[in-house]
């Protein structure tokens, strides 16, 4: 179990998970149905319009087809790679929230699929933070608002977890960006803390995170 930290003075109280989930959904489902809109029309336009008759068969009739292509790719390597709705619904299921008042973007590293975070999570006054690594949970690319006041971590951050802004509508998974250097820290912890990290499938390093880079 993640280390105790009393809420600080000021600080929101903790964020709903429900809500949160529910919000992250709501945020997927609104992802994939704008896709759809514009992919669905692009790629199967084109064919139904010539089978149909309403245009002769031509480049130019089928030129539309292929931004819908790289829409259909870039969706479907975004939902692959971005997204970790079903990893932190498992995180919050087994760690309580702890608060920590401040979450600080550090950068941002834009990839084919969205956009990965390196942040720092600590309370006010705490030094050497360690700094981590964060997606939003439902594939978006900006930088989501509502950690101003600190954020609520469900996990262990020698391992990572996932960090809810107290408002309950921003999600991030995160985790150590230096796996090995942190490993130091995770052998403190000892094998209950482990096991617990190995339910939650925070054991390893594993980040599916593709080559391609957009910086």
């Amino acid at each position: 179990m993640a280390d105790e930290i009393a809420v600080p003075e000021g600080m929101p109280g903790a964020p709903d998970v429900e809500l949160a989930l529910s919000y992250a959904k709501r945020a997927l489902a609104k992802f994939t149905a704008v896709r759809l809109c514009l992919i669905l029309p692009l790629t199967l336009g084109p064919v139904v319009g010539v089978n149909l008759g309403f245009f002769s068969a031509s480049v130019i009739a089928v030129l539309p087809i292929l931004p819908g292509l790289y829409l259909l790719f870039t969706a479907a390597y975004r939902l692959r790679y971005a997204t970790r709705l079903l990893a932190c619904r498992r995180i919050l299921r087994l760690y309580p929230l702890v608060p920590y008042s401040r979450v600080v973007k550090k950068k941002e590293t834009g990839k084919l699929y969205g956009v990965v975070f390196a942040l720092r999570v600590s309370t006010r006054g705490q030094h050497g933070a360690p700094l981590m690594r964060g997606l939003n949970a439902t594939g978006s690319t900006k930088w989501p608002a509502g950690f101003e006041e600190g954020g609520w971590v469900a996990g262990d951050l020698p391992y990572g977890g996932v960090l809810l802004s107290p408002t309950a509508k921003a999600m991030l998974f995160i985790k150590p960006d230096d796996w090995g250097k942190s490993e130091p820290r995770r052998r403190e912890l000892g094998p209950e803390r482990e096991e617990l990290a190995r339910r939650a499938g925070l054991h390893d390093n594993k980040w599916r995170e593709p080559m391609f880079s957009m910086v």
